[in-house]
């Protein structure tokens, strides 16, 4: 056999030579790659590329021909483990990669992390419309489609991926070689160095084109910003909500903290979609309130205000409120007090009068919750959503806009109160942050303080236990005690911070024991003192920023029923995926997730372009996507394009239904 023809025979992918044992063949492999590595670095992120050319700090690559491994360059220690094989060492470092490329969705190696995985059906008392499609979609898939019991995911093909630790990365390189793709993946790798090694193995511009576009994370050393996670699972909020394949191959602080806000991130991921329903009971709920039929407003709207100088507290019912009751009623004279929902009652059973009850429930009850209080004469300060009975309670009351929520974008009203979701304490949080440079934090404690119920005693919700739930996980506290939180607490958290950021008020102070909120600086009340101030004529102020002159307040006066109908020509149009009037199937369920992806992004747009109408539909939207994109995968076949071309038909029928009903609304509201 000649030399060209024993060259040809050589293998050169990875997993090849070091199937073949020949590792004397990595050498040239190794070289090429790097060098194409850096260039591709080079091209698309110039700082890491200058970071790597620095030379190892502590590991390198350890290759003598027959063995293969990571060693420390100061200690001379390897990474991977060693084992005596006669009087020769092992090195387990290929041993190790090739199991970690066995069929990742099967293997012990890797943690499956599952939100929303079962069939569960939608209650159809409370969501008519919205369970109305997505109910019969499961019936449909089990009875005339052959779902079965368990997912059944294409060859090959992992929809979300997250790897804490790369130790050279050989096994991913394994699984590209076998013809793996992934929906989306985010990488962690702590350390420069091991990052660099990975360069000799993983051919990383094939990676970016096996994963679906700009969903490919790689973060070198830092995470930069818990944001960058959130946005991972944000972008394609539907398809990286149902599983999370994890692998971590080593333990650090830092790494630790990584998995902890990735998983933190895809808690809060699943959370908050809203849906059709709910938001048409806010919109017939703000219809009431501001009397839309009418020339002057039936209540006052916060309407370009500005900041009063005065510190404003805002009081939640924390379980933190009730060690912070005393210095809220020594301080009351000097700082406007904003009580947060059922914060009310334990407020008012000590003596103390809030200056402003802030309300966004859109709940049938939340009038029984005030009058057990009791309300009295205290302020209300409501969102525009809220029960109109409740409002009427209130011998004074406002309205602000509250964002997040499609009614609060009607008309094109100027001032929308934004990061007011989800609880109520982040609506009086927010609105702190717009009237006052200095915010004090009183019981909003987002989060479960251990040894201690999840609310103030004697409120609303009477005698609790202090019990930490199964799925919450340990946050950083403000003080010294452990706090706990789950993804509604990260997400309430998390919306405070924004708005710390946008808002920016020079002091936020939080005095509670909850979690930590960053931008607030924690403190107790014995570190500091309170100015004196003129408080009546601060609250005087306050209150001269609400407007009742409907011209002033809204931008336009419109229907939206165009609108609507344009937006449901236009999801449908990108459900067919229509070009010059044809429509294109989907073919298998690796084209549904990137279909649903492109769906999901079309709302997102809707929702900034025109919110009234986007908002008051991207919950249900994603119900739907979500439903059908579990039930494709219990079909034992990868030929879904029948059963997609009936969700398609379903959805365009509950899209009529939901419009119908709006437009009904609309009409009432207008004659009466």
């Amino acid at each position: 056999m000649d030399n060209a023809h024993q060259t040809q025979m050589q293998p050169t992918s990875l997993r090849a030579i070091c199937q073949s044992g020949a590792l004397h063949l990595l050498e040239s492999y190794t070289a090429k790659r790097y060098a194409l590595n850096m260039n591709f670095f080079a091209s698309i992120n110039p700082k890491l590329f200058e970071e790597l050319k620095s030379p190892p700090a502590q590991y390198n690559v350890y290759c003598n021909g027959k063995d293969l491994n990571i060693i420390d360059v100061h200690t001379k220690n390897f990474v991977y483990p060693t084992r005596k094989k006669g009087k020769k060492l092992k090195h387990t470092m290929i041993e190790q990669n090739f199991a970690l490329s066995s069929n990742p969705l099967n293997n012990s190696a890797y943690t499956l992390h599952t939100n929303r995985l079962a069939l569960h059906k939608l209650d159809e008392e409370k969501l008519p419309l919205t369970a109305g499609i997505c109910n019969p979609m499961i019936d449909m898939m089990l009875n005339e489609f052959g779902g079965a019991n368990r997912f059944h995911l294409p060859s090959h093909f992992l929809p979300n991926m997250t790897l804490f630790g790369l130790l050279g990365g050989m096994f991913l390189q394994f699984l590209i070689e076998q013809g793996y793709y992934f929906h989306s993946l985010l990488l962690f790798e702590e350390h420069i160095d091991f990052f660099r090694i990975s360069l000799y193995f993983v051919d990383y511009p094939l990676l970016f084109e096996r994963v679906s576009e700009r969903s490919c994370y790689v973060f070198v050393k830092d995470l930069l910003h818990k944001e960058f996670v959130q946005n991972y699972f944000a972008q394609r909020r539907i398809t990286n909500n149902f599983l999370r394949l994890e692998l971590c191959l080593y333990d650090s602080p830092k790494l630790q903290a990584v998995q902890e806000s990735v998983a933190e991130a895809y808690a809060i991921n699943s959370r908050g979609w809203g849906s059709f329903d709910d938001e048409m009971i806010g919109v017939k709920n703000t219809f009431i309130n501001l009397g839309i039929n009418k020339s002057h407003l039936a209540y006052p709207i916060l309407h370009l205000p500005q900041r009063v100088n005065a510190p404003i507290c805002v009081v939640g019912n924390g379980p933190s409120l009730d060690m912070l009751l005393p210095f809220i009623k020594a301080n009351a004279h000097n700082m406007i007090i904003f009580s947060c929902g059922t914060a009310l009652k334990p407020l008012k059973n000590a003596g103390i009068e809030p200056d402003f009850q802030i309300e966004i429930e859109r709940i049938a009850y939340l009038k029984d919750v005030l009058e057990s209080a009791p309300l009295g004469e205290t302020t209300l300060l409501c969102g525009n959503m809220v029960q109109p009975d409740a409002l009427a309670l209130a011998e004074e009351a406002y309205i602000f806009m509250r964002g997040g929520s499609a009614s609060a974008y009607f008309g094109g009203v100027k001032s929308v109160v934004e990061f007011a979701a989800p609880y109520v304490g982040n609506a009086g949080f927010a609105l702190a942050c717009l009237l006052s440079e200095e915010v004090l934090i009183c019981g909003l404690d987002c989060g479960y303080i251990k040894g201690l119920s999840k609310h103030a005693q004697g409120s609303f919700y009477g005698e609790e236990e202090s019990t930490i739930p199964q799925n919450a996980y340990a946050v950083q506290g403000n003080g010294e005690s452990e706090v706990y939180a789950d993804a509604l607490f990260s997400l309430s958290s998390a919306m405070m911070s924004k708005a710390i950021r946008v808002f920016a008020p020079k002091l936020v102070m939080n005095i509670g024991d909850g979690a930590y909120i960053q931008g607030s600086r924690s403190t107790h009340p014995d570190e500091f003192t309170l100015r004196e101030i003129d408080k009546n004529t601060h609250i005087q102020t306050i209150k001269s920023f609400m407007c009742a002159d409907k011209s002033a307040v809204f931008s336009h006066e419109q229907s939206y029923t165009a609108e609507l109908d344009a937006y449901k020509n236009e999801i449908l149009k990108a459900l067919k995926s229509e070009v010059n009037g044809q429509n294109r199937p989907i073919a298998n369920k690796k084209e549904l997730f990137l279909r649903i992806d492109s769906i999901h992004a079309l709302t997102l747009k809707y929702s900034a372009k025109i919110p009234f109408v986007g908002v008051m539909f991207e919950g249900s939207v994603a119900h739907m996507l979500h439903t059908m994109m579990l039930c494709a995968l219990h079909i034992p076949s990868d030929d879904i394009m029948p059963f997609y071309a009936r969700c398609v038909e379903m959805i365009e029928t509950a899209l009529n239904k939901m419009i119908m009903s709006y437009k009904i609304l609309y009409l009432a509201n207008m004659r009466s």
